[in-house]
């Protein structure tokens, strides 16, 4: 099982030394999603960011930076994927440069999974999958839903959305790759020991880390 996270859209405080420590702790992989950062601003986000932890970031947008970093990958949103011909030269320049990086994109329904993609992603981020008040299904997706898309679909899932210490259980008990936290650690008073708190919890109940 594979824990994520995913950054507040907003700009958090002292964030390149948080981030660092979170994966000193043992984050694997950061989903940098500031949507509404310049090329300029999430080039000094980047860069703030110890060198040696950038083969763990996947960035949401300005995916040329990917040729300025030796980062993880890029994610796909839908506005992405509707640009073919964007879509299309950022790819050939990847093959030319010989970059090999990993792709990703979401699903926000169930009937979604099925899709037949153009590209070959490594997984998929899935949900809202949990409530954040009662910790148990978020409208639109079920428990003969979720084992169906899991078993049947032949694809990677990564829940997202409500993932605490005890949805993110449910999620390793589903068979879900991974589990992805964004709003537990960035709005918690102290985010980092939230982060650890959430480790001990899947060690307590003997939920694998990746």
């Amino acid at each position: 099982m594979e824990i994520l996270l995913i950054t507040s859209s907003k700009k958090i405080d002292h964030e390149p030394e948080l981030i660092a420590k979170l994966f000193e702790a043992g984050l694997t992989t950061l989903h940098l999603r500031k949507p509404n950062y310049s090329t300029r601003k999430l080039t000094a986000l980047i860069e703030a960011i110890p060198a040696v932890f950038h083969n763990r970031i996947i960035i949401h947008s300005h995916h040329n930076l990917i040729f300025k970093f030796a980062l993880k990958g890029v994610h796909f949103t839908s506005i992405h994927l509707e640009r073919k011909f964007q879509r299309w030269w950022f790819l050939r320049k990847l093959r030319v440069r010989n970059k090999k990086i990993i792709f990703t994109r979401s699903y926000h329904k169930l009937s979604e999974v099925y899709d037949k993609e153009e590209l070959d992603f490594s997984y998929f981020l899935l949900g809202t999958i949990f409530n954040n008040l009662t910790n148990e299904f978020y409208s639109g997706f079920y428990e003969q839903g979720i084992n169906a898309a899991l078993k049947t679909a032949k694809k990677d899932f990564v829940a997202r959305g409500g993932i605490n210490e005890i949805t993110i259980v449910k999620a390793y008990k589903y068979g879900f790759k991974g589990a992805a936290l964004n709003s537990q650690i960035w709005k918690a008073e102290n985010p980092f020991e939230r982060f650890l708190e959430i480790l001990a919890a899947c060690k307590k109940n003997e939920v694998p880390i990746d």
